[in-house]
């Protein structure tokens, strides 16, 4: 497989993997969108994880286990192998991981107004539900938190998200 080519997505394997290792996080994205009963095809995990120096090194470790490198580039997909550890991560904002179960982006939080000011995952999991996927029980931001970083956004994929979202709510 080149770099430019994603393994398939499994979701259960990573959800697994951040469970496993005790990581507090809480799912964003498109598979939260599926949590509440999108059907758009998603091609990556988002979660976006307690930005603590312990909870880090869960995460960390979950992405080791998947065997996690770090996505460089626009088109062509460049990957590198670098320090997988709390202190590393701490320093991103956004980041995008390849792993053996698929594509995995760690965000430090998401849009909640005009100015990029981030929803980090304190406030995220005050409104968040608690939602079976998988076999596993896990925190999936409000279907209100994810509509509105999706409009603040405003890109294309976003922007064909909405439609289908609001009709959820």
């Amino acid at each position: 497989m080149s770099a430019d080519e994603a393994p398939a997505l499994d979701r259960a394997a990573l959800l697994a993997a951040f469970i496993r290792h005790g990581a507090e996080f809480v799912l964003v994205g498109g598979v939260a969108g599926q949590a509440y009963g999108a059907t758009r095809v998603t091609k990556d995990l988002d979660l976006c994880p307690r930005w603590s120096p312990e909870n880090l090194e869960r995460v960390a470790a979950a992405l080791r286990d998947l065997g996690a490198r770090m996505k460089i580039g626009e088109g062509s997909i460049e990957l590198l192998d670098v320090a997988l550890d709390g202190k590393t991560l701490a320093n991103m904002e956004i980041v995008p991981w390849r792993t053996r179960a698929g594509d995995v982006d760690l965000l430090l939080g998401i849009p909640r107004t005009e100015r990029f000011d981030l929803a980090r995952y304190e406030h995220l999991i005050e409104n968040a539900s608690i939602i079976e996927t998988d076999g596993m029980k896990v925190a999936v931001a409000s279907l209100a938190d994810l509509i509105r970083s999706k409009e603040i956004a405003d890109r294309p994929k976003d922007r064909d998200a909405l439609s289908e979202l609001r009709r959820l709510g």
